[in-house]
């Protein structure tokens, strides 16, 4: 069952991937701008969450290779996950969040989060 721990680093660091990879910004001479339009506090939440996906990724590996140590980590991984569900759930019921980034991310986090908690639930 550990696997689970290693489909929820590879899901986080497959994110943390593609939110460095959309450039938040552009060059222009001696300044920086953001880029299409994105201002300055989104780009900054956007390489916070990369940060952040990186970290309780890399965590979700580590777990993975030393298992005993996953309560009350992962506990806290796990709640992350659902908050992602429903932070996703809400902006796309009252939002406008496309339904193709609900089911991308907020239904995906969802999935590893039921994961993570049967883990959690069937450890000795």
């Amino acid at each position: 069952m550990e696997i689970i721990l290693l489909i929820g680093g590879v899901y986080n660091w497959l994110g943390a991937a593609l939110l460095f990879a959309s450039p938040p910004l552009r060059p222009t001479g001696a300044t920086v701008l953001p880029a299409n339009g994105q201002r300055g506090d989104y780009v900054q939440s956007k390489m916070f969450m990369a940060g952040a996906a990186l970290t309780f990724g890399a965590m979700y590996f580590y777990l993975y290779l030393h298992p005993r140590y996953a309560m009350p980590f992962l506990a806290f991984g796990t709640f992350l996950k659902y908050w992602a569900f429903l932070a996703s759930f809400c902006a796309w019921r009252r939002a406008g969040l496309p339904r193709a980034a609900f089911l991308q991310f907020g239904v995906a986090n969802l999935g590893i989060a039921i994961g993570f908690t049967l883990y959690l639930v069937g450890r000795d």
